[in-house]
């Protein structure tokens, strides 16, 4: 019930508290995070890759010097370097080889179609930064395709040159040889002059003119272009791979946010459906009704508070008994006897519950339908609802005691009105007649006894009159402790006489009370009377206050005189209603009066052979109501 309160505060569970824009916004930072990866491996794949291909390519140029250092010792010259660079061109992975001097002129080729063109302009040469250390870059051919070039310093021999350039140190550009330039893979333009002689496949490096060249006072340059089909390939595969890799995680993590959500989201419907259960089982088991629930084997399944006070027995131990054995006869068999598709009827019975305890009840029966997995309805249990009928009744005979009350309150102003005028004149009369005959004479006591009755007679019209008049209180804070005193000694001679003891508890702890002093005291005069004329001489008439809650104070008067048999109590009210011989019936009908125009309730309670308790209870404050109670 607290968590069920805590609810109903305001508190939001996780789960209600998720947004949606939260779960979108988790997914887009998601996936930047996996495309940043995605592009960081991408890019480290096409780092690696340009390491590996400029590693490989200094390597076979590295092999290629060792090559033309080692195996062509003394003898060295451009058709053994040409068929060096011919033969290591052959790798598949290799589309050209070539040889220049500083600027740009290919001096050996793997395409000897080539020999004595321009592989670049000055210029290029002098923007490529040559080196002892290899560089690389990524060159397109004339046909489109692309290669990996690797260049540097070509170092085949010893050399004897003025101030050699430390390793990547820049190649100034050479004079313009004849002839026009060409890219990396093939002349851009006509051949120079002297093509046809070849003036180039000297057995020495030559010049333009076919002279054999100081190798000892030029700069060469060597330039490897390798395919970089097979590595774009493998990258692009990579690149799949990545991206796949990256929408895979991707998938996962928005499921994983989406998952969290739905879990959340689970969660939060399951304590809404928990606390829904809560607060149902609880409105349920407040109803001021009996609910009675069994299930399809016709077992108990629940009852809730209501029921178990009816049936007295605990609500944690009927589930799953048979109704039989909790319920009276009358009320299994209405629960058994209903059948689908009758209609709703309540039912009014006296249920007997045992040990001498009658309740009248409306009874309803029910058979409560679900669907099966078709859509059908189907039984799945049966529904008893007992509503108690004890206020209602007891309403009931307010009414009528109030109906009953004001017919003989109308009747009694007009007969009082028109017996007593009459009443005084016999009174008098009887009085004079009385006077004349002498004392103890039997006439004259026969005039006393006309006097008395008279007497009788006219108190029985001023208790009508009293009861048919409204009862008009004035009312202000009282102490009760000198309003109960005063009536007390009222009634003192009459006690002292049958030699009661009068007890009083808890009047001086009172807060004042409002209530009418004179009123009051009649009401508790005519309830003093009634119980002193049903005690027994050596009786005890107890008066008890208290309060009854934080609004109310009850006043009870206690007797041990001979009771009120219980089929009588509901009649203590009536107007003249009466066990004793010469009482009028008038006294708690006029004391009833007086407490409701108090604003408060008045019960009699009463075991025969062991006295009566009627209990007085009235608001604290001046226009309080109490409210009623069975």
């Amino acid at each position: 019930m607290q968590k069920t309160k805590a609810r109903a505060a305001g508190v939001k569970p996780f789960g209600a508290s998720v947004s949606p824009w939260l779960v979108i916004g988790a997914s887009v930072i998601l996936a930047a995070v996996v495309l940043v990866l995605a592009v960081v491996n991408v890019g480290r794949g096409k780092e690696h890759m340009s390491q590996l291909l400029s590693e490989k390519g200094a390597s076979l140029i590295r092999a290629i010097e060792a090559g033309a250092r080692t195996g062509m010792m003394g003898a060295f010259g451009s058709l053994k370097l040409q068929t060096l660079l011919e033969e290591t061109a052959r790798q598949p992975d290799i589309q050209f080889l070539a040889v220049t001097d500083a600027s740009g002129r290919i001096l050996a080729h793997s395409d000897r179609e080539l020999v004595g063109e321009r592989f670049l302009e000055p210029e290029e040469m002098f923007d490529l930064k040559v080196g002892e250390a290899a560089q690389y870059r990524t060159v397109r051919d004339d046909d489109g395709s692309r290669a990996f070039m690797v260049y540097r310093e070509f170092l085949p021999g010893k050399r004897e040159i003025p101030g050699p350039p430390a390793a990547g140190a820049e190649l100034a550009p050479a004079p313009e040889a004849p002839g026009r330039g060409h890219g990396p893979g093939g002349p851009s333009g006509p051949r120079g002059r002297g093509r046809q002689a070849n003036p180039f496949l000297c057995s020495e490096f030559c010049d333009a003119e076919g002279q054999p060249l100081d190798m000892t006072t030029i700069r060469l340059v060597i330039f490897l272009g390798m395919d970089i089909a097979p590595f774009e390939e493998a990258r692009q595969a990579d690149l799949r791979a990545t991206v796949l890799t990256s929408a895979i995680i991707a998938v996962l993590g928005l499921a994983s946010v989406v998952s969290l959500f739905w879990a959340s989201s689970y969660r939060a419907s399951r304590r809404q459906l928990s606390d829904a259960r809560a607060v149902s089982s609880e409105v349920v088991a407040a109803l001021p009704v009996g609910l009675v629930v069994t299930d399809r084997e016709n077992r108990i399944a629940y009852v809730n508070r209501a029921a178990g006070r009816f049936t007295g027995r605990e609500q944690a131990g009927l589930a799953g008994l048979s109704p039989e054995d909790i319920l009276p006869a009358e009320l299994s068999a209405r629960l058994a006897g209903v059948k689908p598709g009758d209609p709703l009827a309540e039912r009014e019975m006296e249920v007997d519950f045992g040990q001498g305890r009658t309740v009248p009840l409306a009874v309803t029966a029910a058979v409560i339908r679900g669907e099966d997995g078709d859509g059908k309805e189907e039984p799945v249990g049966r529904l008893l609802v007992l509503r108690d009928l004890t206020e209602v009744r007891r309403l009931e005979a307010e009414v009528r005691r109030r109906e009953k009350l004001a017919a003989i309150g109308n009747l009694a102003a007009g007969v009082a009105h028109e017996i007593r005028n009459p009443l005084s004149s016999i009174k008098g009369y009887a009085a004079y007649f009385g006077s004349k005959f002498p004392p103890g004479s039997e006439d004259r006591k026969s005039a006393e006894v006309m006097v008395s009755e008279t007497d009788r007679l006219n108190r029985v019209i001023s208790d009508l009159l009293e009861l048919s008049r409204p009862s008009e209180v004035s009312l202000e804070p009282q102490d009760l402790l000198p309003v109960v005193d005063h009536s007390l000694r009222l009634v003192a001679r009459d006690a002292a006489y049958k030699r009661l003891r009068i007890v009083t508890e808890g009047l001086d702890e009172l807060p004042p009370v409002a209530i009418d002093p004179d009123r009051l005291a009649q009401a508790l005069l005519n309830i003093y009377l009634n119980a002193i004329q049903a005690m027994q001489p050596g009786g005890r008439l107890t008066i008890r206050a208290g309060l009854e809650d934080s609004a109310h104070i009850f006043l009870e008067v206690e007797d041990t005189g001979a009771g009120i048999p219980a089929e009588d109590l509901s009649k203590v009210f009536d107007p003249y209603y009466t066990t004793k011989a010469k009482g009028t019936g008038l006294g708690l009908a006029i004391v009833h009066r007086i407490v409701e125009a108090h604003g408060g309730r008045v019960t009699v309670s009463s075991r025969q052979g062991q006295g009566t308790t009627v209990r007085l209870v009235l608001p604290l404050e001046p226009g309080g109501q109490t409210p009623e109670k069975a």
